[in-house]
């Protein structure tokens, strides 16, 4: 396995260790949170102050200008970053994949001059293709989304 190929794996593996942590630490708060609510009633003590809840503005417009901002900033430089490997991730064929791609020629009867072509092509290959790029395209657009909900809304509030 390629070294490269092993880092990906490493990282993708920690990000979803560390947002399944994170989900189980937020279930736990909530959990807590409210068995602390049902022995207040139980006691017929008043409640707890609701901590952790999202406050009024989290949910207004406001939250759909933050998110909106967050998402679309992530993804410009998640864009030129993946570009940015796609281009430097270029190295000329090791001598290793030619002899196992010259042998499977030989093998399915390719002619000579094909294996000829295959011998002296020493164009770049590119281990990580650049359309990957394209994929900071996804949260640029969650984040132009918000944006344009966060415009709507605050024309409806002028409105109204």
């Amino acid at each position: 396995m390629p070294a490269e190929a092993l880092v990906v794996m490493i990282v993708v593996v920690a990000a979803a260790g560390i947002f399944i942590w994170s989900l189980t630490l937020r279930y736990r708060t909530r959990e807590l949170q409210h068995r602390e609510r049902l022995a207040a009633i139980e006691k017929g003590v008043a409640l707890p102050g609701l901590s952790n809840v999202e406050s009024p503005v989290a949910r207004g417009p406001r939250a759909y200008l933050l998110r909106g901002l967050i998402w679309f900033l992530a993804g410009i430089p998640l864009s030129i970053f993946l570009f940015g490997m796609s281009i430097t991730t270029r190295h000329p064929p090791l001598v290793q994949q030619k002899a196992f791609e010259i042998q499977r020629l030989k093998q399915v009867g390719a002619s000579e001059e094909l294996i000829r072509q295959v011998e002296n092509d020493n164009r770049p290959v590119q281990d990580f293709p650049l359309g990957f790029s394209l994929l900071g395209l996804v949260p640029s657009g969650i984040g132009i989304a918000y944006l344009i909900v966060y415009r709507l809304e605050k024309k409806d509030d002028q409105l109204g």
